[in-house]
C-alpha cells in the first residue's frame, strides 16, 4: 500500500527539525490515523534517533552509495514516493543510519532484524476529563493524564523496549537490568532502567517537562537543529523542561530553604550545558504528580497556561474576550470541585466574569 508524497515530506521535514506547527499538527493525524501508518512513522523514527545519539558520521557514505540507496529505500517503503518533492539532501539526511543497514546487508536484514517484528503494540487514548492507570507485563505501572495517548508493548521479553507518549504520564518501573526500557516522545526520549518519573509532552504546547521521583534517568533529544549530543543524567527530585524553540540551556540552583529567600527572588546561577534544556535542580515533585492523585495543582501559573490544564481536566474549551486576563496569575488546589465552583473560586481571587454553555467557557473582564 503507497504512502502519500505529502506524509513522507512532512516525516522527513519533522526528523530533520524543519517543520512548523501547522506542518506537526497535520502529520500527527495522519500517523495516528492508522496502525499501518503509526508503525512506518516510530520505524523512520527510532532509525533516525540511533544515528544521532550513537553519533553515526555520515562521512563514511559516498553519495553513490547514497543515491543507490534512496532509489531501494523509498521504493519499498512508500512505493509511490516522487523524489522531485524532496531535495536529495533532506532525504540524505534524515535516514542515515537506515542508509548504512541497507547498503551493507540490503533491505530485508533491515525490515526483520533491526526492527523486532514480533512485537505487538497496544495504544491507549484517554480522552479530555478522564484519567487512566495501567500495569504492564512486568508489574510496572503508569498512570495516564487526560489529553493523552500511550502506545506500549503488550510483552515485555525484548532487549530493547519502547514506549510512546504523547501527552502526560507518570511513570513507576520495575528494575530490570536485563534489558533497555526508552519512553519516546516526539522531542525526547528517556532511557529507564527502575524508576519512577512524571513526563509531560503535549504536542500542542511548547515545554516538555520530565521529573523524577526516585532512581535515575537519562534523556536524549532533539529540538530544531540542536542536539543534546550526551546523555542528561537527572536524580531525584530534579525536573528537565525543554522549551521547543529555544537557543539556551541554562541550570536553576535553587537556594536552601534555610536562607528565606523569597521564592520569585531566588537566586539563579546560569550556565550552558546542553542546548534547549533547563535543569532544575530541587522541585517539589507533588506540585507535578498529584493529578495521578486527582488533584490540580498550580502555583502562580498565568491563567491562560491554567485554563488549559483546565480544558483537558473538565473536557471544556475556554473562549477568551480579553487578552489582559491571561497573565493574571493564581495558586490554588482543585480536587472535587466542579467547572462552575473552580471558575468561581479564581473570580474571587482576581476578578472576572465566566459564562458557561455547554462545553464552552466564555471569559471576560469583571
Amino acid at each position: 500500500m503507497g504512502v502519500s508524497n505529502i506524509y513522507i515530506s512532512l516525516v522527513i521535514k519533522y526528523l530533520g527539525g524543519e517543520i512548523d506547527e501547522v506542518q506537526k499538527k497535520k502529520l500527527f493525524e495522519w500517523v495516528y490515523a492508522t496502525p499501518a501508518n503509526e508503525k512506518l512513522f516510530y520505524n523512520l523514527k527510532d532509525i533516525w534517533e540511533t544515528a544521532r545519539y550513537e553519533s553515526i558520521t555520515r562521512n563514511t557514505q559516498t553519495d553513490k552509495e547514497w543515491d543507490k540507496f534512496i532509489s531501494k529505500a523509498i521504493k519499498e517503503e512508500t512505493k509511490s514516493y516522487n523524489r522531485r518533492l524532496v531535495t536529495m539532501q533532506v532525504v540524505k539526511k534524515v535516514l542515515q543510519i537506515a542508509a548504512i543497514i541497507i547498503i551493507t546487508f540490503g533491505i530485508g536484514f533491515y525490515t526483520k532484524n533491526l526492527i523486532p517484528q514480533s512485537q505487538e503494540y497496544t495504544t491507549l487514548n484517554v480522552p479530555y476529563g478522564a484519567k487512566t492507570q495501567l500495569e504492564l507485563a512486568d508489574g510496572s505501572k503508569i498512570w495516564v493524564n487526560s489529553g493523552s495517548k500511550l502506545t506500549y508493548p503488550t510483552k515485555l521479553n525484548e532487549k530493547e523496549v519502547n514506549i510512546f507518549l504523547e501527552g502526560e504520564a507518570y511513570f513507576d518501573i520495575v528494575k530490570d537490568k536485563s534489558r533497555k526500557l526508552n519512553v519516546k516522545t516526539s522531542t525526547i526520549s528517556i532511557q529507564v532502567i527502575g524508576t519512577a518519573f512524571n513526563v509531560k509532552s503535549y504536542e500542542n504546547e511548547d515545554i516538555v517537562e520530565t521529573t523524577l521521583v526516585r532512581g535515575e534517568i537519562s534523556i536524549l533529544g532533539k529540538v530544531g537543529n540542536k542536539s543534546i549530543n550526551h546523555a542528561v543524567v537527572l536524580k531525584p527530585n530534579q525536573q528537565a523542561t525543554l522549551v521547543k524553540g529555544k537557543q539556551n540551556i541554562q541550570v536553576n540552583e535553587v537556594q536552601d530553604e534555610a536562607s528565606n529567600v523569597i521564592p520569585d527572588k531566588v537566586d539563579t546561577k546560569i550556565k550552558p550545558i546542553q542546548p534547549a534544556l533547563t535543569i532544575n535542580e530541587e522541585v517539589d515533585v507533588i506540585d507535578f504528580t498529584s493529578w495521578k492523585n486527582n488533584k490540580l495543582v498550580f502555583k502562580s501559573e498565568r491563567f491562560e497556561d491554567l485554563a488549559i490544564k483546565i480544558e483537558r481536566w473538565y473536557n471544556v474549551r475556554v473562549i477568551w474576550k480579553d487578552e489582559e486576563l491571561k497573565n493574571t496569575l493564581y495558586t490554588g488546589v482543585f480536587e472535587k470541585e466542579t467547572i462552575e465552583q473552580a471558575l468561581h473560586a479564581l473570580s474571587l481571587s482576581s476578578p472576572f466574569k465566566y459564562q458557561i454553555t455547554k462545553n464552552e467557557i466564555t471569559i471576560t473582564k469583571d
